[in-house]
């Protein structure tokens, strides 16, 4: 049962951070921002990137036990 749970809760984690890596990339956000220097967008862009991939690497390394 907490299996299930823990693989949900997994998902909906990844499903955050894709969604916040596709806003992050849409050509209308970029030029609300776009008064922005581009070393604070690449540090934006390399955040969002960076978490998205420990997150994918995490789900992928890692093996849900029912404890």
């Amino acid at each position: 049962m907490y299996k299930n749970i823990k693989l949900a809760a997994r998902y909906i984690t990844l499903a955050f951070f894709m969604v916040l890596a596709y806003d992050m990339t849409r050509p209308e956000w970029l030029m609300a921002v776009g008064t922005l220097d581009p070393t604070t967008l690449s540090v934006i862009f390399g955040s969002v990137f960076g978490a998205l991939t420990l997150v994918i690497k995490s789900h992928f390394e890692t093996k849900v036990e029912d404890k």
